[in-house]
């Protein structure tokens, strides 16, 4: 290679028009005629003693079986493929020579198999003007090691538990089932974020709601706000000394979530309405049954309301006849024609049965 840059060299002087006459000067070393001398010696010299950089031929690095991250100095970090990480590792354990300079480096890895690769290394660099070129190969083994995330996760580390219940009543199974799908979402944002303990060790259905373990308590907060901004409700947090860590007290924090008393298709009374619950969160929305009018507040203003009951539970009644803002029905119950309220959009036939509410307040249909 030296040989050849020094042909191509002498090509390039032969072929320049310049009214100057090439000066030569003499190796010290070899003895030669030469036309440029590089650290007092000829190109020939100088390259068969140069190393353009060091590369040990074989690596290891650690990568995590479960989520594929890679240990790199002394922490596990999210580096992305093992083509990546083999070069990284190559990259990390390259030793360029001191006096080169405008340096190029290129990898090309080749999997031999999923955790073996060959990574071939070329440099090129510049020494006193002089252009110098070298390529190595070098093989990185991929241990696999399961990182400290994983081994907590798998050791069932939890920092918290979310407690799910709700305010006079037990959680019904849709609802739990939300409140964890809640949570695989909020976990799933914040693990995106780089908190690495963003992990459900477990879940635990109770009579009265369900216990969710999580790895990270600032997870654990970002989930009962997704949940309160979707289902409503409040939380609290309350901690448990559970350990010491370098000299640190250690504690588990237990969040009670607490859905709100109403669920969708509750029906309630309030301010002197009958009101049938569409969707609880940070504001409540409803039907007004007396005139079919959509109803809205802040759920901090939802008070002082009395359950009724739930629209599942409604009976069926036959519609006898329909008038300009009033249906007549035949009470479920007594058996007697009764007028109600017409409810807007209402366009079932007479003879046909409807779905009814039965309160203190009246009958409303449905």
């Amino acid at each position: 290679m030296i040989q050849k840059l020094e042909e191509t060299m002498t090509q390039k002087s032969k072929k320049t028009d310049s009214p100057k006459e090439i000066q030569m000067s003499v190796c010290p070393k070899c003895g030669k005629e030469t036309e440029k001398i590089v650290k007092n010696v000829c190109l020939g010299c100088f390259g068969k003693s140069l190393n353009l950089f060091e590369l040990p031929p074989v690596l290891h690095a650690k990568i995590c079986p479960n989520c594929g991250a890679h240990l790199y100095k002394s922490k596990w970090e999210d580096l992305g493929t093992p083509e990546e990480i083999v070069m990284l590792a190559a990259q990390e354990n390259l030793s360029v020579h001191s006096d080169l300079e405008n340096v190029s480096v290129g990898m090309h890895p080749h999997p031999r198999s999923p955790y073996i690769f060959d990574v071939l290394v070329d440099v090129e660099g510049e020494v006193d003007g002089a252009m110098f070129y070298k390529d190595a190969k070098t093989e990185v083994r991929l241990k696999r090691e399961a990182c400290d995330m994983c081994s907590r996760r798998a050791g069932g580390y939890f920092e918290g538990v979310i407690q799910i219940r709700a305010n006079n009543r037990t959680p019904t199974k849709d609802e739990v089932d939300a409140c964890l799908h809640l949570t695989d979402e909020a976990m799933k944002v914040q693990l995106k974020r780089g908190d690495k303990l963003a992990f459900v060790t477990d879940s635990v259905r109770l009579k009265d709601g369900a216990d969710i373990f999580i790895g990270s308590t600032k997870a654990g907060r970002h989930v009962c706000k997704h949940i309160i901004e979707t289902m409503g409700g409040t939380a609290s947090e309350s901690y448990t000394l559970s350990g010491m860590k370098d000299g640190r007290e250690m504690y588990r924090t237990t969040f009670a979530m607490k859905l709100p008393e109403y669920k969708k298709e509750d029906v309630v009374y309030f301010d002197g309405k009958v009101i049938e619950i569409k969707n609880c969160g940070k504001r409540i929305t409803g039907i007004d049954l007396s005139n079919s009018s959509n109803f809205f507040i802040d759920a901090d203003h939802f008070k002082n309301t009395k359950l009724l009951g739930n629209v599942k539970n409604a009976p069926l009644a036959v519609l006898v006849s329909v008038e300009e803002n009033g249906i007549q029905i035949m009470d479920p119950d007594t058996y007697e024609t009764v007028t109600i309220k017409k409810p807007m959009a209402f366009n079932a036939l007479p003879g046909s049965e409807i779905r009814v509410f039965k309160t203190e307040y009246g009958i409303f249909a449905l």
